[in-house]
């Protein structure tokens, strides 16, 4: 797996289409897919997000750039087309948004604040080679263009590569702290989805070890793996919203309509942008500022 993030080749669109490439391909369609879903709903009923602004004391009329932001910002991820802008667009709207609506909901806010990680990651390093940016490689980049210390300063790639895997390991651990406080009803949560309530234990045990191995960069990719493989076990057991799979079988139409209008996603969606930014990561890697960059060789001279 090449590694993007090596000094001196911080352009995606110099590197070769390999395995990396890929997995950061699926990084911006599952970034992409929360946020092409939730602009939809937007334009389809804004009036919720309305009432949900007013009720929070902010004004009613920001559904309609948060809903353009989400539509076209989200295409643009997806396409990887002028990356760096739109992911800092999402990385800004990952923090301020879910501290507004998301403050109450400890799992959903820091999986959104995961989310900026990856997308910080993004804005540095750029979305591969299999993306618009990587195919037009003359294309102007914005950002590049105008704040050209993004991608050539060294110091602020560090530093914003640390605050990016800082983000990153914050729902792992924060959700150890969640496990402690509500014990009883994490463990009913397991029991109900035919998971033993003992099996918690384990699970505050990996968060805790390899939420703080990513933090502090060491071993990174392995920290990763092991997080992304249980980011795939929530989606896929503890917070899957019960989607209609009548699509096999005729009904596509009335199932698809089902799917998108369930309102027990937020969290699947959640653990979707949480397995993405860990993808990015595995990528890039812990950045200069880590204890993996210490134990590396110096390539120096």
């Amino acid at each position: 797996m090449a590694n993007y993030a090596n000094p001196g080749n911080l352009s995606a669109a110099e590197t070769t289409a390999d395995y990396g490439a890929l997995m950061l391909l699926l990084a911006r369609i599952g970034l992409s897919a929360d946020f092409l879903l939730f602009g939809a709903r937007k334009f389809t009923n804004p009036q919720q997000i309305w009432d949900l602004s007013v009720g929070n004391g902010l004004p009613g009329w920001l559904v309609y750039p948060a809903m353009i932001l989400q539509l076209a910002g989200g295409l643009f991820i997806l396409l990887g087309l002028q990356t760096r802008i739109f992911a800092a667009f999402f990385a800004w709207f990952c923090i301020v948004a879910p501290s507004l609506f998301w403050f109450d909901n400890l799992e959903n806010l820091t999986r959104d604040y995961a989310a900026a990680g990856g997308f910080l990651l993004l804005v540095l390093f750029g979305p591969g080679p299999l993306s618009l940016d990587g195919r037009f490689r003359n294309m102007r980049d914005v950002v590049a263009a105008a704040l050209p210390f993004v991608v050539k300063s060294r110091s602020f790639i560090d530093r914003v590569s640390l605050i990016a895997r800082a983000l990153i390991a914050l729902p792992f651990l924060a959700d150890v702290v969640k496990k402690l406080v509500h014990m009883a009803a994490q463990r009913a949560l397991f029991e109900s989805k035919v998971i033993p309530g003992d099996a918690i234990y384990l699970v505050m045990l990996v968060e805790l070890v390899f939420g703080l191995m990513l933090l502090l960069g060491y071993h990174t990719r392995l920290a990763a793996t092991v997080l992304m493989l249980w980011a795939v076990i929530l989606a896929g057991v503890i917070h899957y919203p019960g989607y209609d799979l009548a699509i096999f079988n005729g009904q596509f139409a009335e199932a698809m309509l089902k799917n998108f209008l369930n309102r027990n996603a937020a969290s699947f969606f959640k653990d979707i942008t949480t397995i993405a930014s860990l993808l990015i990561l595995m990528v890039y890697g812990p950045g200069a500022i880590s204890r993996d960059a210490r134990g590396a060789p110096d390539q120096s001279g």
